[in-house]
């Protein structure tokens, strides 16, 4: 075998372990891209009638998402799953937030909507669906409920919210003595809610 041939071969034996490590480090990196492509900052803002809230800016996908937590709630942040978790003071309601890639632009029609909630909480049957007004454009809620145990009644409100990357879902599931409270909870949130695309530094 000449020395050219040779060189070849050393070349060939380097070259496959070089390209596995290209290859993973690619991968690294796009996983890397996606774990940091959803961070929520707090801080607060200013009321044009006076006074100062809370708020949560998440920042995703080039697009800057308002947030207003609900007074009084905890909150959890789970920036894998693209999700905030709030949960009331006695324990019994929750609203999740969550970001999806879902219909990006345009909400499908209602039924399909419907579907989505029912399929979303298996075993609960649909009770209305209506416009739910946000800061934003309008979104669409589908109030369901559900019978998980005897003499036990949930309650959940599954709205969603088209932007344009996907959708944004805002789901309260409540028992159903704190459902009349916390219903006005959610809709303050989603009419507290805008979406703006990023064009400088969050201050």
């Amino acid at each position: 075998m000449g020395v050219a041939a040779a060189k070849h071969n050393q070349f060939l034996k380097l070259a496959a372990p070089m390209k596995l490590l290209l290859t993973i480090f690619l991968s690294l990196a796009a996983a890397a891209q996606a774990q940091v492509d959803f961070h929520a900052y707090p801080g607060t803002e200013d009321l044009i009638e006076g006074g100062r809230i809370e708020k949560l800016t998440v920042v995703s996908s080039n697009l800057q998402f308002n947030v207003r937590p609900p007074a009084g709630w905890s909150r959890q942040v789970d920036e894998a799953s693209r999700k905030i978790i709030f949960t009331s003071q006695s324990g019994k309601s929750a609203v999740i937030v969550q970001f999806t890639t879902n219909s990006p632009g345009t909400l499908p029609e209602r039924d399909i909507l419907k579907a989505q909630a029912q399929q979303a909480h298996p075993g609960s049957g649909v009770v209305q669906c209506a416009v739910a007004p946000t800061s934003y454009k309008p979104g669409v809620f589908v109030d369901l409920a559900c019978v998980p145990a005897p003499h036990v009644v949930q309650r959940i409100r599954h709205a969603f919210v088209a932007h344009p990357v996907g959708e944004v879902e805002f789901i309260l599931s409540s028992s159903e003595d704190e459902f009349d409270k916390t219903r006005l909870v959610i809709m303050a949130m989603l009419r507290a809610f805008r979406v703006d695309p990023i064009k400088s530094k969050l201050p």
